[in-house]
């Protein structure tokens, strides 16, 4: 083994143990400043719990983008633009656990960071592939707008779905673990590594939010910091890997590998827009409270969860590998995306899911975390 090999893989151990330690260290600091998520309203959990995860992360990602021993890394483009669209997201999100910005700030914040990627990040959507038919659906005059819609719809499905210990982290993991694959396949050992150690920095997190023998419950969250910082990363690696002509996946690839948030998400908003709300309103009707309201605890949904997730992207990931045709696979998906939300409106009108009756309502769970 090279000393390069050696040190690639030694950095990723060290990336996670960084996080770990940083979000550790903060709590007590966060507890001091009021950094903390309050129990109260719709919310799940019974304590004050530090928002430090999100930050945490982040240090630790840019720690090991700047010693990678990958050449050139730290010196990438679209790896220093990332990185800095990140850093402005996590700041945003951080503002915003602390002061509650209004969604039109949050909207105009996202949209502009958005645009300052697609500028100078090199990230741009130029088609949908072979979505409908054998010809490639080009977006001409509407790829940046496109761009920064789909962009979007990562970032606050990730931010939407991060509602219970371990679960936001968890589909970040599959989701970027996917692209990996494809990243080594294509040979772009740049974002392979960045994507590599982008998930030992959220493994270091998720080894004091999930759901772990030593966590009773969540010591630590993400906040919306951490979930737009994170849904960021995600969406500019999908469009670099997902599109032009050297591009490691088809881009229907990408909606498999993340389907399960965009599933909840849509399903979420749709059913907010239909009631006459906001979209970003809070309530609990995604995915997790239907386990939970069915019974089932806190890790039996985590775990069950995220088996779905992965299994979606497994046949996104089959998909590719195969290369069956790309509308096959839309297909597919908008198959199984009508079954997932049909499914979903009659567990909710009969108040029955996976042959359990709801056995809670309007509700929070003390006697999980009892």
């Amino acid at each position: 083994m090279t000393v390069l090999a050696q040190h690639f893989w030694l950095v990723l151990p060290l990336t996670a143990a960084l996080s770990a330690g940083l979000a550790f260290l903060m709590i007590p600091l966060a507890r001091k400043t009021g950094w903390v998520d309050r129990p109260g309203g719709r919310k799940l959990h019974l304590d004050a719990t530090p928002l430090v995860g999100g930050m945490a992360v982040y240090v630790a990602l840019a720690a090991a983008v700047a010693v990678s021993p990958i050449p050139h890394l730290p010196h990438h483009s679209f790896c220093l633009v990332m990185l800095l669209g990140a850093g402005a997201l996590l700041l945003t999100g951080l503002i915003d656990d602390l002061y509650e910005l209004s969604a039109t700030s949050r909207f105009l914040l996202q949209v502009g960071i958005c645009l300052l990627m697609v500028q100078f990040g090199n990230a741009r959507l130029e088609d949908l592939g072979q979505l409908f038919s054998g010809d490639v659906l080009q977006l001409g005059w509407m790829s940046i707008p496109i761009t920064v819609f789909a962009a979007m719809g990562v970032i606050n499905s990730l931010n939407l779905i991060d509602g219970m210990d371990g679960l936001s982290g968890t589909l970040f993991l599959v989701a970027a673990g996917g692209m990996a694959l494809f990243a080594a396949l294509a040979g772009s050992s740049a974002l392979f590594w960045l994507l590599l150690i982008a998930m030992a920095s959220v493994l270091g997190y998720l080894l004091l939010n999930a759901r772990f023998p030593w966590n009773e419950k969540a010591r630590v969250f993400l906040g919306d910091a951490g979930t737009l910082m994170l849904g960021f990363l995600l969406a500019w690696c999908f469009i670099r890997l997902g599109n032009g002509p050297s591009r490691a996946f088809m881009p229907m690839t990408a909606v498999w590998l993340f389907a399960l948030p965009l599933l909840d998400t849509s399903t979420v908003i749709w059913r907010r827009w239909r009631e006459g709300r906001s979209a970003f309103s809070a309530d609990q009707n995604h995915l997790h409270h239907a386990f939970l309201r069915a019974g089932f605890s806190v890790e039996q949904t985590w775990a069950r969860i995220s088996l779905l997730a992965l299994t979606l992207a497994v046949f996104g990931i089959g998909f590719e590998l195969s290369r069956l045709p790309e509308w096959l696979s839309f297909y597919t998906f908008m198959v199984m995306a009508f079954a997932y939300y049909f499914y979903l409106k009659h567990s909710w009108a009969t108040q029955r899911f996976l042959g359990r009756h709801f056995i809670h309502h309007d509700f929070t769970f003390e006697d999980w975390y009892a």
